[in-house]
């Protein structure tokens, strides 16, 4: 018999104690997927939002619930303009809502005049009067519209005057109005989402947003994705609180593991004892219980990646999350998934493979 068939078989003993306890490390998997891929996914919002307009980085109110729901007064860009390191500023007014039968269709409300606005590049049409729409050349290929067609915001009607490439993922999937528009379509007419800001060349981008969050108590000045938790506190509570299941799971998996291998090794003494007394030395027997562990952690690593995409999936889509945070499966979400599930069972392994690598022939033999 190979090691494999000789594994397998040694599993298979107790079908139904095998399967729940791999279930069990399958939640554990699960959580650890389904939070690491919202993680990465709000990191890959948050870079895509504070850096709209390919500012140094971006002003928020601190503690809102997402970084859309952020509300700043307009006339705050004035002081922030006039402090040491800033070189320009610019309002933006982020508005997510139902366009052109999208449902989470993102609105860019800019100032013409402003650094932002100036930066994106038509690729067909122009920019147009103050009173039009410019429109991302990703949403021009999804909503099938071209320049001198109509856009549907909020029951108002904007010509689109052209089309426009920024580089950035949201913008260039979304639309450009005027600020003092997308203002009154939000219904707050002297309020920005955002302050996006340049600093003067040799300064320093983090000693700038420091001085910044110090002189304007509330404010949030986020440089780099990682500090958007300082915003969203949404995802601030799902990934907090994620981590602390996430740990939970780890150690009832692990007990589950141990309990079910420590069985295993009580229930086949006397066969160990055969093992032994044919010549396998304890490393031996020790490796099998290991081996047994981790196949455990495997059929829980299959289980706990479809949870963990179905997880994130049903938080981002009906939770409390921004609607433009999606979750991102990359190969180190994977990769830490699989890192739990065997972690765990080396950790359910270590008790069982010393208790049975620690019987001798004649004392195995010799029990009932």
């Amino acid at each position: 018999m190979t090691w494999p068939a000789l594994i397998w078989k040694n599993l298979l003993r107790r079908r139904g104690r095998t399967a729940l306890t791999s279930a069990g490390v399958a939640i554990g998997v699960g959580l650890i997927v389904a939070l690491l891929s919202i993680a990465a996914g709000v990191h890959n919002t948050a870079n895509d939002l504070i850096h709209v307009g390919r500012a140094d980085f971006g002003l928020f109110q601190k503690d809102v619930t997402d970084l859309t729901k952020s509300l700043l007064p307009d006339t705050l860009e004035n002081q922030i303009r006039r402090k040491p390191g800033v070189q320009q500023t610019a309002n933006v007014y982020l508005w997510v809502g139902k366009v052109e039968g999208k449902s989470s269709f993102l609105v860019f409300g800019l100032d013409p005049g402003e650094f932002d606005y100036r930066r994106l590049v038509i690729v067909k049409g122009t920019r147009g009067e103050a009173t039009e729409a410019l429109l991302g050349d990703q949403a021009a290929n999804s909503l099938h519209l071209q320049p001198g067609d109509t856009l549907h915001v909020r029951g108002r009607a904007f010509r689109i005057a052209g089309l426009y490439h920024s580089g950035n993922r949201f913008q260039d999937g979304g639309a450009v109005l005027p600020l003092r528009a997308v203002q009154r379509i939000a219904g707050h007419p002297h309020e920005v989402t955002t302050i996006g800001v340049i600093v003067d060349l040799g300064s320093n981008v983090k000693q700038v947003a420091s001085r910044l969050e110090r002189d304007f108590p509330g404010l949030a000045a986020v440089t780099e994705p990682g500090q958007a938790v300082k915003v969203d506190t949404s995802s601030r509570l799902i990934i907090s609180t994620g981590w602390i299941f996430s740990l939970l799971a780890l150690i009832v998996g692990g007990i589950g593991v141990t309990n079910t291998m420590a069985m295993s090794v009580l229930e086949r003494v006397r066969e160990i004892g055969i093992l032994r007394a044919v010549g396998w030395r304890t490393s031996r027997i020790a490796a099998m219980i290991v081996s047994e562990a981790l196949v455990i952690g495997l059929l829980a690593l299959a289980v706990g990646l479809a949870l963990g995409y179905a997880g994130a999936e049903i938080f981002t889509s009906r939770g409390n999350l921004s609607t433009l945070v999606q979750p991102d499966f990359t190969a180190g979400v994977f990769a830490w998934g699989l890192a739990f599930s065997l972690g765990v069972g080396v950790i359910g392994a270590i008790y069982p493979a010393w208790r049975a690598a620690r019987l001798t022939p004649i004392e195995a033999l010799q029990r009932e």
